[in-house]
């Protein structure tokens, strides 16, 4: 009898190195089953090639581990779709499968493939999105998609055709055969044949490591947008397709043929030829599918940035599409595990979970059910938290408002809920109470704080009924919230927002961004925003990582929180992040946990800001209304919000709703095809819905501007352009460029009436907040504005202002703005005393 063997260990999928500071080499490193692409290495190949792009390296090696193969496609056995075998899952694989196009071929890297051996399938795809190809004596490519009833994806469906000619690339797409080394080089699949493809794609990486790098970026840049002008259609289509075929008997064939095959391999009398058997029969396999792979089984799934824990939970609630049941699988996995951190306690998800259960029966003796809405005008608090998801259990729907608002603006907000019932803090009740003077049924109001024996005590809540423990059953179109506008520039309008809503949002934050169960989430803003419930609790909930919710916003105290809450992710509004970066520096500024930030927009101070606190910043576009469309998904662009993301359509328009030529600004338009991606409309409002729909596209109001590369460029809200003697000035462009000066703390352009008069279109003023310590007057600022800004830019009117009135998340309160008050400059005066 044998001696017992120890278990092998698993390796990892992927292997990276670093053979000088500018060269990254990723090797594909499942040798013994000949490099296929399972989960697990698709994973880890696209988030070894974002970490390679977002350190900056100019080059990146491919090469797969051993002696056999380059990579073997997609690893029947296992499939991209292991967890459930849907086209749902495998949809997520293929749009995977394209990004390694989006990091590689559309790349400022330069990528270098080396191939030995077998490149089939995916392994072909990905070796051809490559800058150059090195082939071995070995070399086979293939195809072999279409015959097994499959469709090919990594953008080879274009690329090839302009690598072989259009009949070339038919032929070998659709018969699927063998192209060895020497035809390869022939029909223009590979830049050099030699006899050790890896040795040469070091020594070839040594060579473009020494060209100027922003020659050799551009020049790739360049040539690539000279052909594929329509790479990122492709990339969807062929999503699509591929989706499509998977769903069909013929592509449910092969991996049944394979099954079959890999057990004959296995079968009695294998023994210790079971490796040589198998392979023998994949030379077979290579004949009806192109797949080489030993079952052999590897680790499971691992995307960016999540720990293992966090991506097998993520795993088990993909499908999970409403905010009730997403809570209660949180409960029963994290249970006490720290959920909501706050006011310097925390509540574990098993403690928040019975306190709704209470809270939801305390509700239900009220009459609060399904399509009724319950008002909250609260500071953040384990409470208002609680609110909002018992009122969730429920099947109702909860309507927390801004704190600040008053007089008619807040009776317009509580008229336009229609809510059954209130709850607020003590010091809101009297404002509140104000809004109802003259209603025949007031609003019936429960308050937390104040006099705690009074029978509308918001704990009598607590006791009131028996606790739902079991959520109602809701749909993911239902209503979870409604959260307004930011009325920044007129009336805040409700939106409705579905419970699949605010599932997407989280999922999209922690996907692209890498959030993690072991995070700290840290949110200083209020919970009537999209950034402290989409994107902060419920990603917590997701993740069972913490939610740290302050109760409000201070420059002063930002970092002293950061480190009392232990916070490793948390997100800004460009005034915050101004603030912030505006205080002192300190010995301080890097004792913290913070692994990164994110947030919109990214000031120009940007890079000076990541050096002083030692984390990156990442950014995104975003509203109430469209979600998160648009986010970073690779190294920052300059200027730049980000790429749209999967599921999403983009056009930017001219006021006729006609699309406009690249690097145009015009307002955002968007579509998508995933359910409940957006706002499901403005709550009551039914004429303020259509116009934002019109023509089937969602009317963002955002100004913008896309380039050759996908890059989306916040320009401004359409409200906020100011038309000046036939220029259109761009109010937060001149803001930013107020606040590279270091007096300067906030600014904020706005249109006045022209000094010409009526019809002459409209001056630009200025209203400016400056350090304490100052001593600058508006004629210093003037002169700073000639000297450093475009002339249509400069300001005609500047104020300095003790401060600006600005929302509780941060943005200036455009309604206060005011154009008496401040200094008139003329700049052609100046100008000639300059001189």
């Amino acid at each position: 009898m044998g001696s017992l063997q120890p278990p092998r260990a698993v390796e990892p999928p992927i292997l990276v190195s670093h053979p000088s500071t500018n060269i990254v080499k990723i090797t594909l490193n499942r040798p013994r089953s000949l490099n296929a692409l399972n989960v697990a290495l698709l994973n880890g190949l696209v988030d070894a090639l974002a970490t390679a792009h977002a350190e900056g390296r100019r080059i990146i090696v491919l090469e797969g581990a051993g002696d056999r193969s380059f990579c073997a496609g997609e690893d029947l056995k296992e499939t991209l779709a292991p967890r459930t075998g849907g086209t749902d899952e495998l949809r997520q694989s293929f749009a995977r499968l394209q990004d390694i196009t989006r990091l590689t071929s559309s790349s400022e890297a330069l990528v270098i493939a080396a191939v030995h051996g077998f490149a089939i399938g995916g392994g072909a795809e990905l070796a051809l999105a490559a800058d150059f190809v090195i082939g071995g004596p070995n070399l086979k490519f293939k195809f072999p998609e279409v015959p097994i009833g499959h469709a090919a994806t990594g953008g080879i469906t274009l690329r090839l055709t302009y690598m072989v000619g259009l009949l070339k690339a038919k032929e070998l797409l659709l018969r699927g055969r063998f192209v060895e080394a020497e035809e390869a080089l022939k029909i223009g699949l590979l830049t050099e044949a030699v006899d050790d493809p890896k040795a040469r794609a070091l020594e070839l990486a040594s060579q473009l490591e020494k060209l100027p790098a922003i020659s050799a970026r551009s020049s790739k840049a360049s040539l690539e947008r000279s052909v594929f002008t329509n790479m990122e259609a492709a990339l969807a289509d062929e999503v699509n397709v591929a989706t499509w075929c998977f769903s069909q008997s013929d592509a449910a064939k092969a991996f049944e043929n394979f099954a079959k095959r890999s057990q004959r391999a296995k079968g009695p009398g294998a023994g210790a030829d079971t490796g040589r058997m198998a392979e023998a029969d994949s030379k077979d396999q290579h004949r009806s599918n192109g797949q080489l792979a030993l079952p052999v089984m590897e680790a499971g799934p691992h995307a960016a940035g999540l720990d293992q824990q966090s991506q097998d939970y993520l795993a088990s609630v993909r499908d999970i599409k409403d905010i009730n049941v997403a809570l209660e699988h949180a409960t029963k996995k994290f249970g006490h595990r720290t959920f909501v951190r706050t006011g310097r306690k925390d509540y574990s998800f098993t403690q928040v979970d019975e306190s709704v259960g209470k809270l939801a029966g305390g509700l239900a003796s009220l009459g609060i059910g399904p399509g009724d809405r319950v008002l909250v005008m609260m500071r953040n608090s384990i409470q208002m938290v609680e609110i909002w998801l018992a009122t969730n259990r429920l099947g109702a729907t909860w309507v927390p408002i801004n704190v600040e608002l008053r007089s008619v603006t807040l009776e317009h907000v509580v008229q336009s809920a229609a809510a059954k019932v209130a709850i607020v803090d003590a010091e809101f009740l009297a404002v509140l109470k104000s809004t109802q003077l003259d209603d025949d049924e007031p609003l019936p109001v429960y308050v937390k704080g104040g006099d705690s024996q009074a029978p509308n005590h918001l704990a009598t809540l607590y006791t009131l009924g028996e606790a739902v423990k079991s959520a109602r059953p809701v749909k993911p179109s239902d209503t979870a919230a409604f959260l307004y506008t930011s009325g920044t520039t007129g009336k805040s309008k409700p939106c409705s927002l579905s419970h699949q809503y605010f599932i997407l949002q989280a999922m999209a934050l922690v996907e692209t961004f890498g959030l993690r169960g072991d995070d700290v989430l840290y949110c200083p803003f209020p919970l009537f925003h999209a950034d402290a419930t989409a994107l902060t609790t419920i990603p917590a909930i997701l993740l069972g990582a913490t939610a740290a919710l302050s109760a409000r916003y201070s420059a002063s105290r930002f970092w002293s929180e950061i480190r009392e809450t232990q916070a490793t992710v948390y997100d800004f509004m460009g005034a915050t992040l101004a603030l912030t970066y505006k205080q002192k520096p300190s010995p301080e500024d890097r004792n913290h946990r913070v692994r990164l930030a994110w947030g919109v927009p990214i000031p120009a101070f940007a890079p000076d800001y990541e050096a002083r606190f030692g984390h990156p910043l990442y950014t995104l576009y975003g509203s109430v209304e469209a979600s998160l469309p648009i986010m970073q998904q690779g190294p920052r662009v300059p200027g730049s919000c980000g790429t749209l993301r999967r599921g999403y359509q983009m056009r930017i328009v001219d006021p006729d709703d006609n699309e406009v030529a690249p690097n145009t600004p015009g307002q955002l338009l968007l579509r998508s095809d995933i359910p409940n991606a957006f706002f499901q409309g403005y709550f009551g409002n039914l004429p303020a819905t259509v116009d934002a729909f019109r023509n089937l596209w969602l009317h963002t109001g955002d100004l913008a501007k896309v380039d050759e590369h996908g890059n989306v460029y916040f320009v401004g809200r359409a409200k906020d352009l100011i038309r000046r003697r036939g220029e259109n000035v761009n109010a937060a462009e001149v803001e930013e460029e107020f606040l590279r000066h270091p007096d300067v703390v906030l600014a904020a352009a706005f249109a006045i009436p022209s000094e010409l008069g009526a019809g002459a279109e409209e001056d630009v003023k200025v209203a400016i907040k400056l350090r304490d310590e100052s001593t600058l007057d508006e004629a210093a600022m003037f002169d700073w504005s000639v000297r450093h800004m475009a002339r249509f830019q400069v300001p005609s009117v500047i104020e300095l202002v003790p401060e600006l009135k600005k929302t509780p998340t941060g943005k200036v309160e455009r309604i206060w703005l005011k154009a008496q008050g401040g200094k008139r400059f003329d700049i052609r005066q100046w100008q000639q005393a300059l001189k």
